[in-house]
C-alpha cells in the first residue's frame, strides 16, 4: 500500500505541474484573443495539444493507481476519491499530512486554470458574436444598397438587392 501512495503522489505532483505550466500558456491565450492574433493563437493550441496528451495519461496512470488503493481497502473502485484515500491515512499522518498538501495545491492550480479558461470561452464567444454582427452589417448593407437605384418614372427599382443572404453566419 506504501507504494502504492508513493506512485498515486508522484503523479498527483506530475499532474499539478503540468497544470500549474499551462497557466501561462492560457494567459497568453487571452492576449492573443484580445489582440486578434490568429497565428499566436495557432501557436498555443499546438502548444496544449501536447501538454493535454501528457496530463492525459497521467489522469489514467492516476484513476489506475486509485483502482488498485480502492481493491487494497475493500471500496469502490469506480467512486473513490482522493478525500477517502486522505482518510485511509489516518494512522499515517505524515502520508495524510503530505497527500493533503497535494491535493490542495492541484485543488487550487486546476481552479485557477479553470478561471482563465472561462475568461477565454467568454472572450472568444464575444468574439465570434462581433463577427457575426458584422456579417449581419454587411449582409443589410448589401440588401439596401439597391434600393435607391430608381428608374426613369421613379416607381421602379433598378438592380434590387437579393433577398436572401450570401452567408449564414449560423451555420
Amino acid at each position: 500500500m506504501a507504494s502504492l501512495m508513493e506512485e498515486l503522489m508522484s503523479t498527483l505532483v506530475e499532474e499539478e505541474r503540468l497544470y500549474a505550466k499551462l497557466i501561462p500558456i492560457e494567459e497568453e491565450k487571452t492576449r492573443a484573443i484580445v489582440g486578434n492574433d490568429l497565428k499566436k493563437m495557432q501557436a498555443i493550441t499546438d502548444q496544449e495539444r501536447g501538454m493535454v496528451d501528457e496530463t492525459t495519461a497521467l489522469e489514467a496512470k492516476r484513476e489506475e493507481i486509485a483502482v488498485n488503493i480502492a481493491t487494497v481497502l475493500g471500496k469502490n473502485p469506480k467512486t473513490i476519491t482522493l478525500d477517502e484515500i486522505e482518510d485511509s491515512l489516518k494512522r499515517q499522518p505524515e502520508d495524510r499530512k503530505k497527500l493533503q498538501s497535494i491535493h490542495d495545491a492541484l485543488r487550487k492550480t486546476v481552479s485557477r486554470l479553470r478561471a482563465v479558461n472561462e475568461q477565454n470561452k467568454e472572450l472568444l464567444q464575444e468574439s465570434m458574436d462581433m463577427v457575426e454582427f458584422n456579417m449581419n452589417v454587411m449582409r443589410s448593407a448589401q440588401m439596401t444598397s439597391g434600393s435607391s437605384n430608381y428608374g426613369s418614372n421613379a416607381s421602379e427599382v433598378d438592380g434590387m438587392a437579393p433577398t436572401h443572404p450570401r452567408f449564414d453566419a449560423t451555420q
